[in-house]
């Protein structure tokens, strides 16, 4: 298994897909078994087309020198018009690295490719409720 004693990408190498305006960091404390959400706007409805590659990138994204490491489990999702909508389980916490931080830079790559614009990007902790909520 890959361990987090590699170098990695850095921020300056993917200041082009515009992720570093909206996200820099998780404003909660992110570790294996942390549920969060992203919800990203953009600037024109996503095609089906589109709107699949976004799940399957969702469900299936890795990262790593080796592309081996699925970080994150996708719980939920909700593509369409505007809006991206995934809810995520993380299976997998570097010590290192920010992985939602990466996972952005993918959909950002791939949005950017076909021609979409994001105009913001919230990721937020998902608390569980309890049972005498």
């Amino acid at each position: 298994m890959t361990k987090d004693n590699f170098d990695y990408y850095t921020d300056k190498e993917f200041e082009w897909t515009g992720i570093l305006e909206y996200y820099q960091s998780p404003n909660f404390i992110h570790k294996k078994g942390t549920i969060f959400n992203i919800e990203v706007k953009i600037d024109k409805p996503l095609d089906e087309i589109d709107s699949n590659m976004v799940f399957s990138l969702a469900s299936s994204w890795t990262w790593g020198e080796d592309r081996r490491i699925k970080a994150f489990k996708l719980k939920e999702h909700q593509i369409g018009g505007t809006r991206i909508f995934l809810e995520f389980l993380t299976i997998r916490k570097s010590q290192r690295y920010d992985e939602i931080k990466y996972f952005l830079f993918s959909l950002g790559s791939f949005l950017d490719l076909c021609e979409y614009r994001i105009e913001a990007i919230k990721v937020n902790e998902v608390l569980e409720k309890t049972a005498a909520e």
